[in-house]
């Protein structure tokens, strides 16, 4: 199968079953609060990245622009997340979806990412199985070293995994 017909066969996601996010997101004024699904296929990832930096060169805070650095930061632990999503969930299988979270409020930025829980066990795996020395498990290093906190949680069906990055004071 070529990678453009896989890319069809992603692209019959129904963005209604997309994952959610818990009420506890929603619950403190923000300055500014994007949501937004995808499909779980092989753009996904740049997708999000650049959902991330368009987003956050648009906010305008009470203390100027988000820095360039903060940026930067949050669009590699967001790629991290998006990442995760489709290797560890069924959102990097036929038909998933993930959703982005993006809040921003005076001296912070929270990035979301929900997907739609475990893999399945019919699906099966994609054949490859990891070694100990492989190129795995470096992600949540990579999101601590960038972010201020960073987090996860689990609802029916959905697995969510958040960061925050404090904003420098203007």
């Amino acid at each position: 199968m070529t990678e453009s017909q896989r890319l069809q066969e992603y692209a019959a996601a129904d963005p209604v079953a997309a994952p959610g996010l818990a009420e506890e997101e929603f619950t403190e004024a923000a300055t500014d609060h994007t949501v937004w699904s995808c499909v779980g296929n092989l753009t996904a990832v740049r997708s999000i990245r650049a959902r991330v930096r368009d987003v956050l060169e648009g906010v305008r805070l009470p203390g100027g622009p988000v820095p360039a650095g903060s940026i930067d930061d949050a669009e590699l632990a967001a790629s991290e997340l998006a990442t995760n999503a489709l290797l560890h969930s069924r959102s990097g299988q036929v038909g998933g979806v993930m959703t982005l979270s993006i809040r921003t409020e005076r001296g912070l930025v929270r990035v979301a990412v929900a997907d739609q829980g475990e893999k399945s066990a019919e699906a099966g795996s994609d054949g490859e199985l990891r070694d100990a020395d492989g190129d795995y498990g470096r992600g949540k290093l990579i999101i601590e070293s960038c972010t201020s906190r960073s987090g996860e949680y689990r609802g029916e069906g959905t697995h969510v995994a958040w960061f925050e990055i404090d904003l420098p004071e203007s």
